[in-house]
């Protein structure tokens, strides 16, 4: 793979009854050479709601400058 695109993946959600995992995004273009090592480190994440969209789910990912941010609101139901 070459070139950057914008990074999507899932990272998993603790406390919800509802969800499971919330969708998130790379802020940035990331090297697409990095996608793996991205998705390493996010399998290892865990967030609790509630999420708002736009939240910062994982700042500066791989020292690249770039955030990983939540593309999904999950509100708190217990």
């Amino acid at each position: 793979m070459e070139g950057k695109d914008v990074f999507t993946t899932v990272v998993r959600v603790k406390g919800s009854r509802i969800h499971e995992v919330v969708p998130v995004r790379s802020t940035e273009a990331i090297d697409k050479n990095l996608w793996i090592e991205c998705s390493k480190a996010l399998c290892r994440i865990h967030v609790g709601p509630p999420i708002n969209i736009g939240d910062i789910i994982c700042k500066n990912i791989l020292n690249t400058n770039v955030d990983i941010v939540a593309t999904k609101k999950i509100g708190r139901n217990l």
